[in-house]
């Protein structure tokens, strides 16, 4: 753990295993399920769709191409599930995931039926297609590097302030501020769904929550890193407390994911996970 920044108001630029660490996650079991359910599909979108220093780790093919790349290959050699899903490892080296078509029968009437058609999914070799399944960390995306989203703090609050048109400096790390956030986050989920993703906003959001979290009981922004699969290790920017007994750390992204992209917390804005998280780094509890 790296301490950042301990009681200043203005933070300083700081710099994106073995047994497995304690895991963080998603709060809201609906939405984990739908994003387990849809975790294929994503990820496959997600890796067609690269930036532009992501090298392509998948392509999403028709089903008509996927069924011409596994004829004479030993179709499933990796995983299968007969007539729904197979997953091969291909004489060229290539991986590629085959979903069948699904056929629903209506209840009304058994005659009538519908298709949800089939896809596949290429990977260019076993190591992309372990890349792009492995366990990923849900600040992966959303703060790549948590050093580096410290040391932008107060760039990224001057960022919220002319996104809620507000002046320089205006915008207070008070409850007051929260406040005025939460009106901004009322009108955002009246135009948005929670599984629509915007880390620029996201990291906005977070920096000012932090900060006015930080500030109200005089405590440092923290590194921890997080172990996600065996290779992968996240940077998270903590809030921690050590004045006044045992130490006390927050995550102050986590409110800030329930507040945007947990279903049953639509609405609820962040001053109420203030008054909890509050508590709990004074407390302890």
């Amino acid at each position: 753990m790296e301490p950042i920044g301990q009681g200043k108001s203005e933070l300083q630029p700081a710099g994106h295993p073995p047994r497995r660490a304690r895991r963080c996650l998603f709060p809201g079991w609906k939405l984990l399920l739908l994003l387990t359910l849809l975790a294929p599909e994503a990820a496959a979108q997600k890796a067609s769709s690269p930036t532009r220093n992501d090298p392509i780790l998948s392509q999403r093919i028709s089903f008509e191409e996927a069924r011409r790349l596994i004829e004479n290959e030993e179709e499933g050699n990796l995983s299968r599930q007969p007539n729904r899903f197979t997953r091969t490892h291909l004489r060229s080296g290539q991986v590629i995931e085959v979903y069948y078509p699904l056929r629903l029968v209506s209840r009304a009437s058994r005659s009538q039926r519908s298709a949800v058609p089939g896809y596949g999914v290429l990977y260019p070799s076993l190591a992309a297609y372990q890349e792009a399944t492995r366990p990923r960390h849900m600040l992966e995306d959303l703060i790549p590097d948590g050093r580096a989203f410290v040391s932008q703090i107060p760039e990224l609050i001057k960022r919220l302030e002319k996104r809620l048109r507000i002046a320089p400096g205006r915008l207070n790390t008070t409850p007051e501020g929260l406040r005025r956030v939460d009106q901004f986050l009322r009108l955002h989920h009246a135009t948005h769904t929670t599984a629509q993703t915007d880390p620029r906003l996201f990291q906005e959001l977070t920096a000012f929550y932090g900060e006015t979290l930080r500030r109200a009981v005089g405590g440092e922004w923290r590194i921890d890193e997080e172990s996600v699969g065996p290779t992968y290790r996240q940077t998270e920017p903590n809030l921690s407390l050590t004045g006044g007994g045992a130490p006390r750390s927050q995550k102050p992204w986590s409110s800030v994911i329930q507040a945007l992209y947990d279903e049953d917390r639509r609405g609820a804005g962040l001053s109420r996970s203030y008054q909890a998280d509050l508590a709990a780094l004074s407390t302890g509890r």
